[in-house]
């Protein structure tokens, strides 16, 4: 809680930004997905979409993979949704590294795959 001029404000680290750069196998190159925390899931946003998603990213990041032809693991919702659950409680740079692992984890298998 901040206390600012008599009234309490809820401190929250929805302002923070992270980042996930995942490659695309038709662009052959990374592209970038940005996830703020929100109260009830993320505001999502990558260059084709943007909007609200819930805790896991469902469904704008789901269906931005897809259109991309990327793959992903089945356990990337839970994951997603953990960092959502854990932004109050870590600090930005580690929630930001459980996008980056997510993200090499997926870009790999990408290019294994092309």
């Amino acid at each position: 809680m901040i206390f600012w001029g008599g009234r309490r404000y809820l401190k929250l680290s929805s302002a923070s930004r992270f980042k996930m750069q995942i490659y695309s196998p038709i662009w052959g190159q990374n592209d970038l997905y940005q996830f703020i925390k929100t109260k009830d899931g993320w505001k999502f946003e990558n260059y084709r979409c943007k909007g609200e998603v819930d805790r896991g990213g469902n469904p704008l990041f789901y269906k931005a993979l897809a259109s991309e032809s990327i793959s992903y693991p089945d356990y990337l919702e839970g994951c997603i949704s953990i960092a959502w659950e854990n932004v109050d409680t870590l600090n930005k740079e580690q929630v930001q590294n459980i996008f980056d692992r997510l993200s090499q984890s997926i870009s790999a298998n990408e290019n294994n795959l092309h």
